[in-house]
């Protein structure tokens, strides 16, 4: 199904808003964006509340950084997601949060492990912590897009937040949703002092990995409420 570029605008408010509401992002940080086809993505100005977005605040830019529609000044992590689509032709969607659990792990530098059957399904890696860079700079859009490799779903950036990524907006979210429950899921098991924990193994992450792509959903998507 093709939408057109304002029901693609609908669709990425109502996700910001989601985010906002999940309390992945806070105040006004946190940036996303999509693609509306090869060479062009919707993107959040810079300084907005997620909550006060609306279709017309986002910008339309090609990959090259230029703003095609649009007057406000755009989130200042562009070049971050604009380098990500230029590496990953799989990637649909963007999400940069600043989720607190994954926040805390970013610090310390401390990869999110796979410890669940759903992290597992849907992410299928470890998340790995990028070396400290400044934000918005070219320094941080290379340690991401070098982060994320071929084909990992999130990573962390130290002391910053989390990128998470999919083949579509909805996909994205989810991908940044259980990276926040996982980074919760093992800051209170590290709390509780259980050093010793079971960790699923590689064999069976592949296959639940295989198994949740070909299965899980309707038609390959998920389905979110976006009213």
């Amino acid at each position: 199904m093709r939408f057109s570029e304002y029901e693609l605008r609908e669709k990425l408010v109502k996700v910001a808003r989601k985010c906002f509401q999940y309390r992945l992002m806070a105040g006004t940080w946190g940036n996303l964006s999509m693609r509306v086809d090869h060479e062009k993505v919707l993107i959040t100005p810079s300084g907005f509340e997620k909550a006060a977005l609306k279709p017309e605040n986002l910008l339309l830019m090609d990959l090259e950084g230029n703003i095609l529609k649009g007057d406000l000044k755009p989130t200042i992590e562009t070049s971050m997601h604009l380098e990500i689509y230029k590496a990953r032709t799989d990637v649909n969607a963007v999400i940069h949060t600043h989720s607190p659990y994954a926040m805390m792990l970013s610090v310390i530098n401390e990869p999110i492990p796979i410890l669940t059957v759903e992290f597992a399904s849907a992410i299928g890696h470890e998340v790995p912590v990028t070396k400290f860079v400044l934000p918005a700079t070219k320094d941080l859009a290379d340690e991401v897009v070098k982060a994320l490799g071929e084909d990992r779903v999130a990573v962390l950036i130290r002391n910053h937040g989390v990128v998470a990524v999919g083949e579509s907006l909805e996909k994205a979210y989810h991908v940044a949703i259980l990276v926040e429950e996982e980074a919760r899921t093992y800051f209170w098991i590290m709390l509780l002092g259980k050093n010793e924990m079971s960790r699923i193994p590689e064999e069976f992450v592949k296959k639940m990995k295989s198994f949740f792509k070909k299965k899980y959903g309707q038609k390959g998507e998920i389905v979110l409420d976006l009213e």
